[in-house]
């Protein structure tokens, strides 16, 4: 599989002045430290994506075949926005079943 390159927070630069409040600056780092998500402790590894510019918004953790699944979505376009700035929406075949 293709390699998505991301910065760990330890090297990246700097960028508070390329940036106001408002923007997002989502960061992922690989870790073994599962102490942070004891539901994925197991994982020998887990993939972690955050908002650098609002940490105490918190973090998502991926296990590697989440991870994997999750780049897939993004290289066929399942969360590329339409013209609006919109997702575009559920497929009818993909939508959850009423009860």
């Amino acid at each position: 599989m293709d390699e998505i390159h991301a910065t760990h927070p330890a090297d990246a630069f700097d960028a508070a002045d390329a940036f106001d409040e408002t923007d997002s600056r989502v960061e992922v780092y690989v870790t073994t430290d599962t102490s942070e998500a004891p539901h994925k402790a197991d994982e020998p590894r887990l993939w972690v994506m955050y908002d650098a510019a609002k940490p105490e918004a918190g973090k998502l953790y991926f296990t590697e075949a989440e991870w994997d699944a999750f780049v897939l979505g993004v290289k066929d376009g399942e969360f590329d926005l339409d013209e609006d700035g919109n997702l575009p929406p559920v497929p009818e075949n993909q939508r959850p079943q009423q009860q």
